[in-house]
């Protein structure tokens, strides 16, 4: 042991060894390079991990939509194929398919209260109030911290928007160039004739999407003014999504820059004319009415 021991004693000045060096550290240059190329290997990244967001907010909306359709679908299979009301204004008191006016107003409830929404009547075939939300709408109620409810209209042209509960011209808003489904059967082309789609958010209010600004639009007599009365929304990269009467979804990207509206926070700047050939705003009218002949609003 005490062999040991003295082994381990102190070289002569009472100092120890020092250890032998593990290398040499990072140089500033050299660690300006690895930053360097850490930076230039996120700046590739990045772009692909934003698209691989927007495809996923995409796919969900997608879902969404299908999913208030085949909640609008099953209405109609329990009501003699009668589609549901899509009443402009306040439809609480005269039977929509949605309840409540949106707005930007400070405390409105109705931009939070997702009970009020789902007393439509869809709403008992649509339990998941989250369906009319698109994921990629960011906009907030002002004064209630928090999600807007709804993200989604139903194209004007689709069911019955009397508020006196009859048919015919008191409850069709352009009765000569745009005429309405009130029954499935009335879709002459399912596949290209949208039921739900998403609307902007300076433009939604109520449940009713009515995208030319008037009777006298881009296919109404002389088609002279085409410009948006309510505004489609470019949530995905400058792409709505819409539903269509067949059961399918898509999301359409718009070739117009100017249809990519920014976000005011006002409905101050509508109807918002497209110059022509007004290519957006065509390829939404053509599938509100699409026929298979020349009628005003069909696909030739």
């Amino acid at each position: 042991m005490k062999r040991a021991i003295e082994q381990w004693k102190a070289p002569e000045g009472g100092r120890v060894a020092a250890l032998p060096r593990c290398g040499d550290a990072f140089t500033l240059i050299e660690l300006l390079v690895v930053i360097a190329i850490i930076a230039i290997l996120a700046a590739m990244l990045l772009p692909a991990l934003a698209r691989s967001k927007q495809q996923a907010q995409g796919i969900q909306c997608m879902s969404n939509t299908k999913q208030l359709l085949l909640a609008w679908t099953l209405y109609a299979s329990d009501n003699q194929d009668v589609l549901a009301n899509n009443i402009p204004g306040d439809a609480s008191s005269t039977g929509g398919w949605v309840y409540g006016i949106m707005s930007w107003e400070y405390g409105n409830i109705d931009n939070t209260n997702w009970v009020k929404m789902m007393e439509g009547q869809i709403g008992p075939y649509a339990k998941n109030p989250g369906i009319y939300h698109c994921p990629a709408d960011q906009s907030v109620a002002p004064g209630l911290n928090g999600p807007r409810v709804r993200s989604v209209s139903m194209c004007f042209c689709v069911g019955n928007n009397g508020t006196n509960g009859a048919r015919g011209i008191a409850n069709q808003t352009y009765p000569d160039e745009w005429p309405n489904f009130f029954v499935m059967s009335d879709f002459k082309i399912p596949s290209m004739s949208w039921v739900f789609d998403d609307e902007h958010p300076d433009s939604i209010n109520d449940g009713f999407m009515c995208p030319p600004s008037g009777d006298d639009d881009f296919y109404g007599p002389g088609g002279a003014n085409p410009e948006w009365g309510d505004m489609a929304a470019s949530y995905h990269a400058g792409a709505a999504g819409f539903s269509f009467a067949d059961g399918h979804s898509e999301i359409h990207k718009w070739l117009d820059p100017t249809t990519d509206h920014p976000i005011m926070q006002s409905s101050s700047w509508l109807p918002w004319p497209e110059k022509a050939p007004a290519i957006d705003l065509t390829w939404v009218e053509q599938r509100m009415y699409p026929v298979p002949d020349d009628s005003p609003g069909g696909l030739k």
